[in-house]
């Protein structure tokens, strides 16, 4: 913790109508100063930390919002957050919706904090039960789209010569569209199964996975040329089977996507920035425009035409939300015709969730 000298702590004094009204404010309020030390904390927050003043006073604001250390210690900088993990005095956390007004000068920046922990047990419980939903509507399809593709494939061989050239055009698309409906049902499990399996943090060997992706995809049904490097010595911490998958989609998605370009490179890397180390897929293959970046990774969202390359825009969405469990980020850098980065990061020892 970073604390200093109470001697060197102004504090307020209620005999100043607008100290009084920061004291009486019904929102758990804290000052900083532009140290980013605590200056004050009102009722409503000490009532929040379930601590006196006196043990958020002198304290670094990073004691109490570690998410804005690798940030403010890179920048001397904050903004507001939408959504932050909060730590107490007493080692509890809770998740905290955070504004922060920063005005000119001197003066202190104010932080409103907000408690989002019910709002967040709610949003839980409705994204379980839609999960559930969404589990058992995939594997209750699965029966009758099996009964769809037998009987297309018998009606074919059975029939098959009695019908002319238009019948059997007719026959490929059922054919066709029962696939994709199968590779929609298989994404939607493999988006459910995202959020819903057991985690199991450990350290992982992040090259070596990346190693064994590659050299799968160097070896599949679309073997081609194509320039892999994995970056040595790229560790983090993760549940294995789930970092397996999202470097399994990143990986697979910038083979497919270089699969247009005459020397297809791909690389797994890092990059430090702000402080803060990512985990970078990079390519050169066909890009997308940025001003479609914030659909990206949104399910069943796509950026490119099926017949250019094929998919169900799941991949992505899948990744986010396993990035997501593991308390992590992830971002895209792009342009048309001149490959893509994706970048994620995951916190050192994520917690189980």
């Amino acid at each position: 913790m970073t604390q200093r000298a109470a001697e060197n702590l102004e504090p307020l004094s209620t005999s100043r109508p607008h100290d009084a009204l920061f004291m009486a404010h019904p929102a758990p309020s804290l000052l900083f100063d532009r140290q980013y030390l605590v200056v004050a904390a009102n009722t409503a927050a000490c009532t929040l930390f379930r601590c006196k003043a006196s043990e958020l006073e002198g304290f670094d604001m990073v004691t109490f919002f570690p998410e804005l250390g690798s940030s403010l210690r890179a920048t001397r900088q904050v903004t507001s957050m939408q959504s932050v993990a909060v730590h107490r005095p007493d080692g509890s956390n809770f998740v905290a919706r955070l504004q922060i007004v920063a005005p000119g000068g001197d003066a202190p920046m104010l932080a409103a904090i907000e408690d989002m922990t019910a709002h967040e047990a709610e949003i839980a419980a409705a994204n379980k039960e839609f999960e559930t939903f969404t589990s058992a509507a995939g594997h209750d399809l699965r029966g009758p789209l099996r009964i769809l593709k037998g009987f297309t494939e018998a009606l074919d061989d059975e029939c098959g010569a009695a019908l002319n050239e238009e019948g059997k055009s007719f026959l490929k698309e059922i054919v066709k569209a029962a696939d994709r409906m199968e590779g929609l049902i298989d994404g939607l499990l493999q988006l459910s199964r995202a959020t819903r399996v057991e985690m199991a943090s450990e350290k992982l060997d992040l090259s070596t996975l990346a190693e064994l992706v590659t050299y799968d995809l160097r070896h599949g049904k679309s073997a081609r040329e194509v320039e892999c490097v994995v970056d040595a010595d790229i560790e983090g911490w993760g549940d294995v089977r789930l970092i397996t998958s999202a470097l399994r989609i990143l990986l697979g998605n910038a083979w497919k996507y270089t699969s247009r370009t005459e020397r297809g490179a791909i690389r797994f890397h890092t990059e430090v920035r702000d402080g803060q180390r990512w985990y970078c897929v990079s390519d050169n293959g066909a890009g997308f425009d940025m001003s479609h970046a914030s659909r990206l990774f949104q399910p069943f969202i796509r950026l490119h035409r099926q017949d250019e390359f094929p998919g169900y825009g799941i991949g992505l969405a899948t990744v986010q939300r396993i990035v997501k469990r593991h308390g992590g980020d992830i971002e895209a850098e792009s342009a048309v015709n001149q490959g893509t980065t994706i970048r994620f990061w995951l916190p050192p020892r994520p917690a189980d969730r």
